[in-house]
């Protein structure tokens, strides 16, 4: 099969796609999968990177702002559509993809004029507007939640869940990996992770809590690599910060994550799985994060704190409770496993199978 994949923006919106791929070519080296994204995002250099075929389409702007950016995005939304027709023309896939975010629009648009199959899929508890409007169009949907069917009702939607679980799933933490920043493996630790950029408004709340945290666990600070906060307090003993670190690891290893609530991020708390406190980030389309935290949270699955409510002595109670208390624990981690979708990636190529020769 030629794959032909649409996303980008983000790494909630990219992960899942490369998960995709990867299962792709694991299942059958015959595979081709071919990327199309924007030339000026991230997707740009992270696709290539992962050894990939990319097209990047030009200068796509959002929606967002005033009646002057609506237009523009109007107008190279146009250009992005012809552009996609040519590559599509070029490359003849069997199936194109949407892993969501404004990018797919064009590409799915586009192969579904031509006669080309196309899916959508769909990572969040509330769908996005680019799905919904090309949920219309699309001859499957994919989604992770059953709220989705309802946000599109008029399409063909299975719930078949995150292809990055399939991949997390079967990780092994490596002690290593903490070790290499000066944490002991013999003695639990927290992992703080605001997302790939980070949050410089939860940080302030994390540095203030330090020094309120219970002495006998290790805690780790993933700062995030655009975050603007710059940290009072000093390293220690049992107390790490580090920009980057891989996110699996880290939370397979550790006693309990403080996260928030993107689409990978959930998928890999039920897959791995791990106890979590979810602070869902206020600044997202639809609050869609809230939507997800809710999703795991209504369940005993996790414990979420909003935004809004969160204070340097709550989130240190909270921590310091649930480090204590291993039944809890391992309760929240029971009944986010009960929502994991191992085998996502599986039977979302089974699903491209069936759509492509009935």
């Amino acid at each position: 099969m030629k794959i032909m994949i649409a996303t980008g923006g983000t790494g909630g919106h990219i992960n899942p796609a490369l998960d995709l791929a990867h299962i792709l070519k694991q299942r059958n080296p015959e595979n081709e999968v071919i990327f199309v994204g924007s030339d000026n995002r991230m997707e740009a250099t992270v696709i290539p990177d992962a050894g990939y075929k990319f097209y990047g389409l030009q200068h796509i702007t959002t929606t967002a702002g005033s009646f002057f950016s609506k237009v523009t995005y109007a107008t190279s939304l146009i250009k992005a559509y012809f552009e996609s027709k040519q590559i599509l023309k070029q490359e003849k896939p069997d199936i194109c993809i949407g892993f969501g975010n404004y990018i797919s629009v064009p590409l799915i648009l586009a192969a579904h004029h031509i006669g080309i199959k196309t899916m959508l899929h769909e990572q969040n508890s509330f769908a996005g507007k680019a799905n919904k409007f090309l949920s219309h169009f699309a001859d499957a949907v994919v989604g992770c939640y059953e709220s989705n069917k309802a946000q599109m009702a008029k399409a063909n939607v299975r719930i078949l869940g995150n292809p990055s679980a399939s991949v997390v799933k079967d990780t092994v933490f490596n002690p290593e990996v903490i070790e290499r920043i000066g944490l002991s493996k013999d003695i639990p630790f927290v992992v703080f992770m605001m997302g790939s950029l980070g949050s410089s408004s939860v940080s302030k709340v994390i540095d203030a809590a330090i020094p309120l945290f219970n002495q006998d666990f290790q805690v780790m600070i993933v700062s995030g690599k655009a975050n603007s906060y710059q940290f009072q307090n000093s390293e220690s003993v049992n107390v790490k910060f580090v920009p980057y670190i891989d996110g699996k690891q880290a939370l397979k290893g550790c006693t309990l994550a403080v996260t928030r609530a993107g689409a990978t991020t959930i998928s890999e708390i039920c897959a791995l799985p791990t106890a979590a406190v979810l602070i869902p980030s206020p600044f997202v389309a639809n609050n869609h994060q809230v939507y997800n935290a809710k999703e795991l949270a209504d369940k005993d699955a996790a414990i979420m704190i909003e935004e809004n409510e969160l204070s340097p002595q709550l989130l240190a109670t909270t921590v310091n409770t649930l480090v204590h208390d291993q039944q809890r624990c391992n309760k929240l981690k029971e009944n986010a496993h009960k929502l994991a979708k191992v085998d996502a990636a599986n039977q979302m190529i089974d699903w491209i199978e069936e759509v492509l020769h009935g």
